[in-house]
């Protein structure tokens, strides 16, 4: 662990990095409170930091946590060793920056179990067990974009005959505890809304379809989970035999979907969303959400194509050449500046 990074945390104060951050109504010692700075509002205690570890839980909707590194990472959007040089500049550090190494993110898993213990302080982050709506009738299904019978039963996928969503694909969404939370109908005869979910006001940012599935894989696969774009996605990796896969619903990754992944003891991320403009971009900001708190890697698809696109050579080729996550942004034009890449 760098020296030089340790003496930094040791020099925080938080209550001074709430101020110079523009907290509101910071109070308290040990356990310090204030307005949340990153997600706003007037709530006087919806944001936690401890001065002993400098660790950081936000109790809003949107959650999140982790270390004083991270905090700074979130307000300024900047890498980890422009947040090491933030704080050592606020807090007075001398570092010699050309010869001390600087290890990026070396109190992940004191922040994991930090957020962890959080997340049992606050339900949040659940959604309510969904019940299947009155008159609803569902049947199975033999066949489906090429699935083998076994892929489709494990996913759970039916074919509405009665009920709202008549004449649709219906498919699960469970939470990393395996509860239903929620289920989408995909249109089938041509219906105007491709996909229509129930509960109306699901909240598709607060669960990852698939990771409490398929958590045993995560295990067997080293904690490692591959985070695709939809259950389709999935279906199609896991068909292939890649079986430690989820999807959020859509591009979008979440701070919520973050601790639903340390709820899981997942270290390790590989990003597999669709290879064209709003997938890149989906993996752009997924790789900022997860920096630091996870080993990330991309999974590259050739242009233009997703998962569920790719026949199974393909798949194992991609999964072969899966890019760490600063060669994914170099490959497609990000610049990375003042830090060294892990």
């Amino acid at each position: 662990m760098s020296n030089a990074v340790e003496r930094i945390r040791e020099a925080v104060d938080v209550k001074v990095l709430l101020g110079a951050y523009g907290g509101r109504n910071i109070k308290g010692t040990g356990n310090v409170r204030s307005c949340c700075p990153i997600h706003g509002g007037d709530n006087t205690t919806a944001f936690v930091f401890t001065q002993s570890n400098k660790m950081w839980y936000c109790f809003t909707g949107a959650c999140g946590g982790g270390d004083c590194f991270d905090f700074v990472m979130e307000m300024d959007e900047c890498t980890f060793k422009e947040s090491a040089v933030k704080l050592a500049e606020l807090f007075n550090v001398v570092v010699d920056w050309e010869t001390e190494e600087i290890e990026e993110n070396p109190f992940r898993e004191e922040a994991r179990a930090f957020i962890e213990m959080m997340m049992k302080r606050s339900n949040a982050h659940e959604l309510p067990v969904f019940k299947m709506p009155a008159g609803m009738k569902l049947t199975k299904i033999n066949e489906y974009r090429g699935y083998s019978q076994e892929t489709i039963e494990w996913w759970k996928f039916r074919y509405c005959t009665e009920g709202e969503l008549e004449d649709r694909l219906v498919i699960p969404f469970e939470d990393v505890d395996k509860r239903l939370v929620g289920i989408t109908g995909r249109a089938m005869k041509g219906q105007p809304n491709k996909f229509m979910h129930r509960p109306r006001n699901l909240h598709t940012g607060y669960f990852l379809t698939g990771l409490g599935r398929n958590l045993e894989f995560v295990r067997e696969a080293g904690n490692s989970v591959k985070i695709v774009e939809g259950a389709f996605d999935c279906a199609r990796w896991w068909d292939n035999g890649f079986k430690n896969i989820c999807a959020p619903i859509g591009l979008f990754f979440t701070d919520e979907h973050v601790l639903q992944l340390y709820k899981a003891g997942v270290t390790t991320i590989e990003i597999g969303f669709d290879n064209d403009e709003a997938g890149r971009n989906g993996i752009r900001k997924a790789i900022k959400k997860a920096r630091g708190k996870f080993d990330i890697y991309v999974l590259d698809y050739p242009q233009g194509k997703d998962a569920d696109d790719c026949t199974r050579e393909e798949l194992i080729q991609i999964d072969a050449n899966k890019l760490l996550w600063w060669e994914w942004l170099e490959k497609y034009g990000e610049k990375l500046e003042g830090e060294k890449k892990k």
